[in-house]
């Protein structure tokens, strides 16, 4: 009897230490509490790249080790761990691969660890009912890479890439054509950091030094430069500090004076006559195509002055794009929540000062617009860029048919360097997109 009580004692005292652990545990044995926390406040961006792969990308800057667990509906599909993203710091990054089914919803959950001197905190985070879905209808095909963009331009002909490449502390001046995919090195110590091209063989150039002077008060010779023999002919001052230089828009440029004349110019390359207009130079347009946009008015060359189709716009809504085919104009509209600072952008497009299509509000979202595009026929395509929320938004370029106002993810692409797209007026197949680091010729299949 006595025998059995001690059994049962020791027993006894089992059970208490096992249902004491923590307490046991953390004095005993150096073993930490966990704290198991709830959260949606997770920095997120989720990335399909396959159609059984996904990115998916956090804000770490606090080095939380981060671990991503797959499911569906009870079960436990995978488990993927986290590590620094190479390219951006300050980003953790876990690539998900499963073979998911089509319209079937999974839940992901993400948990954060963080390790303190007395205990561990686990914050979960779910996203629930996360349909996996990969549109891949573009074919990418790399025409350049590029060591460090400067500067670039497109030929008005649309067959000619001339562009900038910081290479061993040089300027590398190159040029693509785009039709026999040809690359040349034109100068391998250029010395113009502005490129505007004026045809196939010719750019609208800067420089600091002429007739062997280094100019002052924000000024510079804007010069005519003929890459072949490397001809200069002199056009003009521009202001090489605060200055606005235009594409080249009907054999014509838009300069900026130097900022204490407050005015622009516009230069005739036909036969280098010359315009002034008075102007706020910050508002003039570089990297439009089609047209010399200052701020939301539009030049117009048949009566050579400035117009605005939309002179009901408020300050923070901008013209994007106006299609002379179509008489379409596309406006992006941004809005900050004046408490937490979040911006929040829409697009809307105009005819005959009327909507025809709008979106609503989002919050953190870019916009880009391809050039020379053509909407006689309605259609649209766009690319959309989301900052990290917590919330799954999809980058990629969208197809918006403005008959049916529906919009289509036509590719997924995360690359936030999307900004600089050009359609051939002709064919509305394929498209050249320059981005930082390579030029790629793209084909909607």
């Amino acid at each position: 009897m006595k025998k059995l009580i001690l059994i049962v004692i020791f027993f006894s005292s089992l059970f208490y230490s096992c249902k004491n652990e923590d307490i046991i545990s953390d004095n005993a044995f150096g073993k930490k509490d966990t704290v198991v926390l709830t959260t949606n406040d997770l920095k997120f961006k989720l990335s399909p790249t396959a159609i059984n792969q996904f990115t998916f990308s956090v804000q770490n800057t606090n080095q939380k080790k981060y671990k991503l667990y797959l499911k569906l509906g009870k079960d436990e599909v995978g488990s993927y761990s986290f590590a620094p993203d190479s390219t951006i710091n300050g980003i953790s990054s876990a690539i998900v691969k499963y073979d998911f089914v089509p319209n079937v919803a999974y839940q992901i959950i993400v948990r954060a660890t963080t390790e303190n001197k007395d205990s561990v905190v686990e914050e979960n985070f779910t996203i629930d009912s996360y349909i996996h879905n990969y549109a891949n209808h573009f074919a990418y095909e790399k025409l350049a890479s590029m060591n460090q963009r400067l500067d670039f331009d497109i030929s008005p002909s649309g067959n000619v890439i001339f562009y900038n490449d910081y290479i061993n502390n040089k300027c590398v001046l190159k040029r693509l054509s785009i039709p026999d995919k040809k690359l040349d090195i034109l100068d391998g110590d250029f010395f113009s950091l502005l490129i505007r091209a004026k045809n196939d063989n010719e750019l609208i150039v800067r420089t600091g030094e002429y007739n062997n002077r280094f100019l002052k008060g924000d000024s510079c010779a804007i010069l005519d430069y003929d890459v072949y023999t490397h001809k200069k002919t002199f056009l003009d001052w521009g202001s090489s500090d605060y200055g606005r230089y235009s594409r080249v828009v009907n054999n014509s440029i838009m300069i900026s004076n130097p900022v204490y004349t407050n005015t622009i110019s516009l230069i005739n390359l036909a036969d280098n006559s010359e315009k002034k207009y008075e102007a706020d130079i910050r508002y003039l347009r570089e990297y439009s195509y089609d047209h010399i946009y200052l701020s939301n008015e539009i030049f117009n060359f048949d009566n050579y002055s400035f117009s605005n189709g939309l002179s009901f716009l408020n300050a923070n809504s901008g013209i994007m794009y106006y299609d002379e085919n179509s008489k379409y104009y596309i406006v992006s509209e941004y809005l900050e929540d004046p408490k937490s600072l979040s911006g929040y952008s829409r697009m809307i497009i105009y005819k005959d000062n009327k909507v025809v299509y709008e979106q609503p509000f989002e919050k953190g979202r870019s916009f880009s617009i391809p050039s020379s595009i053509n909407l006689i026929d309605n259609k649209l395509v766009f690319y959309q860029y989301y900052e990290y929320d917590s919330s799954v938004r999809i980058d990629g370029y969208y197809l918006l048919d403005l008959t049916t106002k529906q919009v289509t993810l036509l590719q997924n692409d995360n690359n936030g360097y999307v900004k600089f797209d050009f359609f051939d007026n002709s064919n509305k197949n394929s498209f050249i997109s320059v981005r930082p680091k390579e030029i790629y010729k793209i084909t909607i299949k």
